[in-house]
């Protein structure tokens, strides 16, 4: 299991929802909820936005060692943190670093 994985199955077992009902909220298999969860595939940034948005939790939950850390990179605009205040295209622009 690797980082992002350990802390979505955390963040998802601290929501009470199952690897189907989260598969079911971000439109994907419920398969791709183990395999982001065991390591074997990494979820693709857009889908990293829904699953926070889905736990409400932010990025950095998902990509930091801590689940509690605080620390926002530098390079990293402060909207990727907060998912909710993001729409698709705005999610589309900061993937190409038109920010």
């Amino acid at each position: 299991m690797n980082l992002i994985g350990k802390n979505i199955k955390t963040s998802r077992e601290r929501c009470n929802m199952s690897q189907k009902e989260l598969a079911q909220k971000i439109r994907v298999g419920s398969a791709k909820i183990e395999k982001y969860e065991t390591g074997e595939s990494i979820p693709d940034t857009l889908t990293i936005l829904k699953i926070c948005t889905v736990l409400d939790i932010t990025v950095s939950t998902i990509m930091n060692s801590g689940l509690h850390s605080t620390q926002i990179p530098e390079h990293i605009p402060y909207e990727m943190y907060n998912p909710q205040e993001l729409n698709e295209s705005e999610c589309y622009r900061f993937l190409n670093h038109d920010v």
